[in-house]
């Protein structure tokens, strides 16, 4: 499925390389937590500890950060290192963090001390005094109907394209339609996408094999009207010369080699800025909106979940159920007290 083992092979390298550098009490973490977590997530959270550790050694003036450093952290020590994350400058360069940022660092270094309290390292667990930032719910930009309308006509259309626009869409166009098809009618993620190999599709069944973030495996639908679209693609890439047998990727650059995630977000960038160019349209902002379509047509909010790969029904309501504006209005009169 794509490159998948290449990326964990990619962060296990990196989380290996960092366990190299840190105290024994990190490393007995990072191996507890081996076989729950996937590799990126280990290295995140071993890249959070550290940048934690040397904010210690730093701010106390120490070579090396031992558990009686820890022991004696307090609820204050904790939210000092917070609010300096919020803006520092380090090496004359000036860093900063939103909240959303630091809360999930907060996050990060909530397991490490709760796992350090729970296998009776540190004494208490002080951190969890702190009291996570509360985010701001943002509006979610999505495409309403004619706007997708418009946004695939732009794929499907040479209207308004230079002589260099008008060549490399010559070449590029079925597979365009493809990608922008399959993401607005599955919700697969940019990355998801991009690491799909030719193996990994079913036209008979009309479904890709993927892997989720953390490594789980899914099979994901697509619609009739992306099979079609797909299809083409299919037998353009079969005739399609120059590409080596060794090339296992579904989606092709102009190179014959694996699309990346950066050129898929370019790619759909361009025909939004056609299309829709009053609204900033990603490959997510096209998962939001098959989301909140299919909650629209369905109703079932745990269908929705599962289809997106969310494994809490709380993350997909958060930032999908609350925006079916359409649902609302028309169950607005569902309620009545008066004949």
């Amino acid at each position: 499925m794509g490159n998948h083992k290449e990326t964990e092979l990619y962060f296990t390298d990196k989380t290996n390389k960092m366990m190299k550098t840190m105290p024994d009490f990190v490393k007995t973490y990072i191996r507890a937590i081996h076989n729950r977590t996937a590799p990126r997530t280990r290295y995140e959270y071993l890249k959070d500890i550290q940048n934690f550790l040397q904010y210690v050694k730093d701010s106390k003036n120490i070579n090396n950060v031992t558990i009686d450093v820890l022991k004696s952290f307090t609820k204050i020590d904790f939210e000092e290192y917070f609010e300096y994350l919020e803006h520092y400058e380090k090496n004359g360069k000036e860093y900063t963090n939103g909240r959303t940022s630091i809360k999930r660092k907060i996050s990060s270094l909530r397991k490490f001390f709760g796992y350090l309290f729970e296998n009776n390292i540190i004494p208490s667990d002080e951190i969890r005094k702190i009291e996570m930032p509360k985010l701001h719910k943002k509006e979610i930009i999505r495409l309403d109907t004619d706007e997708a309308t418009d946004f695939l006509n732009a794929v499907e259309s040479a209207k308004s394209l230079s002589k260099k626009e008008m060549d490399y869409y010559k070449i590029q166009s079925t597979r365009d339609a493809a990608i922008t098809y399959l993401l607005l009618s599955s919700g697969l993620r940019v990355s998801e996408c991009a690491q799909l190999d030719i193996d990994d599709i079913d036209m008979s069944k009309s479904c890709v094999h993927i892997v989720r973030k953390g490594g789980d495996e899914a099979t994901v639908y697509f619609s009739d009207e992306a099979s079609s679209y797909l299809a083409d693609y299919l037998d353009w890439r079969k005739q399609l010369k120059g590409v080596k047998d060794t090339e296992t990727a579904l989606f092709l650059s102009s190179r014959k080699t694996r699309l990346s995630v950066r050129a898929i977000e370019i790619l759909i960038k361009k025909y939004a800025k056609r299309s829709v160019p009053l609204k900033n349209i990603t490959p997510h902002k096209l998962r939001a909106t098959f989301a909140t379509n299919l909650y629209n047509e369905t109703g079932d909010i745990y269908l929705v979940a599962e289809t997106l790969g969310h494994k809490d029904v709380t993350t997909t309501k958060e930032h999908y159920a609350n925006l079916s504006d359409k649902r609302k209005e028309e169950n607005r009169n569902k309620v009545t007290f008066r004949q």
